[in-house]
């Protein structure tokens, strides 16, 4: 065999791995995606790293003195491929992190809009502001306490508006304010059911 036929052979044979190789790396790319098993991927890995080396077998047994050039481009291809897929995976975990972050903070800010609506009802209403002026009353511990854990929540918000806090910090913030509420509510005589004062009517409804 002259060299241009072999360096042809050898050429198509290192192509032929290399797509096998790569083959498999999507296979596993996909699967991964998906959240399949551990066997799953097990199997996709093991069918392609099989195909690679019966490749390079034939290759080198049918064309001779190609042993060396197609394993080492059998190397190469596995380790670009095995880049890729470390890339991919760890793009793929960052996107599903941010995913998870953003649904926990909008259920974090759900409940801080929730406390504040019940809080400015309290100075919006005038029904509530007879009913319970403590609420508003600056003067008393546990209401300027509400204030400031209000504060604290409303900066803490911006903050992880702005990724300079984390979901947990808000959260433990959004925490604080609602129990600050509860006993703000408690101590000026509210008692609530399914979060309504029930010793008056909630704001928008007649009086009767």
């Amino acid at each position: 065999m002259d060299l241009a036929s072999f360096l042809i052979q050898a050429t198509i044979a290192v192509v032929v791995v290399g797509l096998l190789t790569a083959a498999t790396a999507m296979a596993l790319a996909s699967s991964l995606k998906r959240n399949d098993d551990v066997d799953s991927l097990f199997w996709y890995g093991f069918s392609g790293f099989l195909a690679v080396v019966l490749a390079v077998i034939g290759a080198a047994a049918t064309i001779p003195g190609s042993g060396g050039m197609v394993t080492g481009g059998a190397l190469v291809c596995t380790g670009l491929a095995a880049g890729w897929l470390w890339r991919g995976e760890r793009e793929r975990r960052v996107r599903l992190e941010d995913e998870a972050t953003r649904r926990e903070g909008e259920k974090v800010r759900a409940r801080h809009e929730q406390v504040l609506q019940q809080w400015v009802t309290y100075e919006l209403d005038p029904a509530a502001a007879i009913d319970f002026p403590a609420m508003t009353d600056l003067s008393r511990s546990d209401t300027s306490r509400l204030i400031r854990s209000m504060r604290a929540a409303a900066l803490l918000r911006v903050r992880f508006d702005d990724g300079d806090a984390a979901a947990s910090d808000y959260e433990s913030a959004v925490e604080r304010l609602e129990a600050d509420l509860e006993a703000a509510e408690t101590a000026a005589g509210v008692v609530r059911r399914d979060g309504v004062p029930s010793d008056r009517h909630p704001p928008g409804r007649p009086f009767t």
